[in-house]
């Protein structure tokens, strides 16, 4: 044993340890700053979703460079599990840990993967600073965690390969390519002095070195080595579409709404922050960002968020604060006596001061970054939680909302027109209304109509194909009619939770009055609230897309496709509607429906599927001016374009409505393409 060793390496380890725990400590004492929320439920899933999207990568190896990334975290974990027997060999020359020190096995496997590692790494900084794409950022903490790994990994095969050369006969070595080429090919012609020399040189590099990583990792951005796996446990069970956090409007002891202050996020928002491994995958598919708008989800969780939180919590912590809000004035008007610039950094407004209003505001919230992002990092919960302060707290929002509110409040549609004409639509197609229905319980679908739906013109003709093919396929549908409200969407996610709750209330009333079990609906944001936030509030249905259905219909031959009529449009490229695609997972039905049409090609844009881009009417940004950056539809429409359509096909009134307007300020009068929803063509083919 090395006496002197051990004490100086106990003294080392046992510093960098402390340093460690304390700045952990600290971390994990500033999220527990935040609000509770359950995320301990249904252990095996969790485990499960752990499994694939950390240990197996599942949602990283799907992107370029993903595979390399996996081979960095594998490689790393066996590179961390060698160093045990690694460092006890210093210090106890002739002590083995069993199996791991004795097996060449486990010591061939660790050095293929730590080549890995190092071969990707260099790929990492190739793609890094000189491929140089704008979503990875070039930093010092960049490169200096690709030198430490380097440098961890290098010490260790100087010394083990030193260690080999003096010591031939290891047969724990025998098969490990690193030691075998550092013994016998660099130094092979070393005396015994100097290969103990380098041997125990380079133990010591990586001890410092290990420790000093060590030491780093929970005081950087890498804090996210940490906070990932844990945040990925702890990812959200419900569905895409059924994430927006709760909020008890009644509950009389809330004195505020929504997050005005950082603390007010629950733990998990604030974990999101620490998780952000800054891979850029968010900011690559935002069609806020990628238009030019101050939104930025990358800058916002890792950099806005994350830095505030800190210094914010820190701050907190040191005082024995646990809020800033109204409650605690006079402990704060203390502190600004006491210590001023304390003082100052707690009176940071989140909103304005740390994150502006034009932020908040850009996101449609089409749920890109949430889907994209390999760490289950919730970036639009965030989003929706501040809107609603500013709308029930300080009611700051565009003019045009107030408007769109106030039309919502007087006639329960953003439109403003009369309710009394959300059936005329349906004049002369003989449609059932559920409350002239003789028995409402016989009714087998509720055709939801939706706000769109019932009094947009161009939607119109969406509906009314729609009755037309059910009425073709003998299915007992009906409509509320008047009864019928806007479902509320757009009002929960540009924060006006207290109106969304109540038009929840009143169409949960009315479709349980009928007792009605499924529902069908041309609108994928109705489908998504329907379907998966409606449950909440008492409202249980079985909720399908028209696709879907007029698809069924299809295959069970109840209608029959006339191959007689000609196709309007032969060459359709395709939209996938962000409700539709991201929130239901639904990618399928409509190209099926589209496919089943004879003389029909379908296209598909560069991004597409999960990575389909916006057409800028989510999140309430249908009745928003855009001022910032580039038109989100005039975007989307430019990348059909270039597929060279006849007609771009599209499966939500909103993005019908985005496309044609889109068409309408990039093309010319004479060439412009049409926009079309497969029902219409099943209808004039039936």
């Amino acid at each position: 044993m090395r006496l002197s060793w051990l004490i100086i390496f106990l003294l080392l380890a046992v510093s960098a340890g402390a340093l460690f725990t304390v700045a952990l400590r600290k971390k994990i004492a500033i999220i527990k700053l935040g609000a509770p929320e359950n995320r301990i439920e249904n252990v095996r899933q969790r485990i499960n979703i752990f499994i694939a999207n950390i240990l197996g990568h599942k949602k990283m190896i799907n992107e370029p460079y993903g595979v390399v990334h996996l081979f960095l975290f594998w490689g790393f974990i066996f590179v961390a599990i060698s160093d045990m027997p690694f460092i006890l060999g210093g210090i106890f020359p002739d002590f083995q840990v069993p199996f791991l020190g004795t097996n060449p096995y486990f010591y061939f496997i660790k050095d293929v993967l730590a080549i890995l590692v190092v071969a990707g790494l260099f790929v990492g900084l190739v793609r890094r600073w000189i491929i140089r794409p704008p979503q990875l950022y070039r930093t010092f903490e960049a490169a200096l965690v690709v030198v430490l790994v380097l440098l961890v990994i290098i010490t260790e095969w100087l010394s083990s390969g030193a260690r080999y050369a003096l010591q031939p006969n290891l047969a724990a070595f025998a098969l490990d390519p690193a030691y075998n080429f550092v013994a016998n090919v660099l130094f092979n012609k070393l005396s015994v002095g100097t290969l103990i020399t380098i041997s125990d040189t380079a133990w010591w590099c990586h001890v410092a070195i290990l420790l000093t990583f060590l030491v780093y990792i929970p005081n950087s951005k890498h804090l996210h080595l940490l906070a990932a796996p844990f945040n990925g446990y702890f990812a959200s069970l419900k569905p895409i579409g059924g994430q927006v956090n709760p909020l008890d409007v009644e509950d009389e002891n809330l004195t505020e709404f929504g997050v005005g202050r950082i603390e007010g996020f629950t733990w998990k928002q604030m974990l999101d922050c620490y998780a952000c491994g800054e891979c850029g995958r968010c900011m690559d598919n935002c069609p806020a960002s990628l238009s030019g708008k101050p939104l930025n989800p990358k800058e916002l969780i890792s950099r806005t968020l994350k830095h505030h939180l800190i210094e914010k919590g820190e701050v907190m912590l040191a005082n024995n604060i646990r809020s800033t809000g109204e409650e605690n004035g006079e402990e704060l008007a203390k502190l600004a006596e006491k210590d001023p610039k304390a003082a100052e950094v707690l009176a940071k407004n989140l909103i304005t001061d740390v994150v502006t209003e034009d932020v908040i505001w850009s996101c449609t919230t089409c749920m890109s970054c949430q889907v994209q992002c390999p760490v289950s990092n919730e970036h639009v919960n965030k989003i929706i939680d501040m809107r609603r302060h500013q709308v029930l707290m300080e009611s700051s929002f565009a003019p045009e909302l107030q408007t769109t509110f106030r039309n919502v409040e007087n006639n329960y549609n953003p439109w403003g027109v009369s309710w009394n004409e959300r059936a005329d639509w349906a004049q002369g197609l003989d449609v059932k209304i559920m409350s002239e229905a003789e028995n409402p319980e016989e009714v087998e679908y509720l055709f939801w109509v939706g706000c769109a739906g019932s009094l947009d013109a161009r939607a119109r003709k969406v509906s009314v194909a729609i009755a037309t093919i059910l009425k073709a396929a003998g299915i007992n549908f009906a409509i509320l009619g008047t009864e019928e409200k806007c479902c509320g969407d757009f009002l929960r996610r540009t924060g006006n939770e207290y109106l969304y709750q109540s038009l929840a209330g009143e169409n949960i009333e009315a479709l349980n009055r009928y007792k009605v079990k499924k529902i069908i609906t041309a609108c994928p944001h109705c489908l998504n609230t329907l379907r998966n936030e409606y449950p909440d509030f008492g409202g249980k249905y079985e909720v399908i897309h028209h696709t879907q259905l007029i698809n069924q219909l299809l295959a069970q031959g109840k209608i029959q496709l006339r191959k007689d009529v000609p196709v309007e449009s032969k060459r359709i490229v395709y939209h996938d509607s962000c409700y539709l695609g991201r929130y239901q997972q639904e990618y399928s039905a409509p190209r099926e429906l589209f496919g089943k049409i004879p003389g029909v090609q379908l296209v598909e844009m560069d991004r597409n599927h999960d990575k389909s881009f916006c057409c800028g009417a989510g999140g309430g940004r249908m009745w928003m001016e855009e001022h910032l950056g580039e038109r989100i539809n005039n975007m989307r429409v430019e990348q059909a374009l270039t597929k060279k359509p006849q007609a771009i096909g599209a499966n939500c009134p909103y993005c019908i409505t985005m496309l044609e307007d889109g068409v309408k300020d990039v093309m010319d009068a004479e060439e412009a393409v049409s926009v079309v929803d497969p029902a219409e063509l099943v209808a004039k083919m039936i």
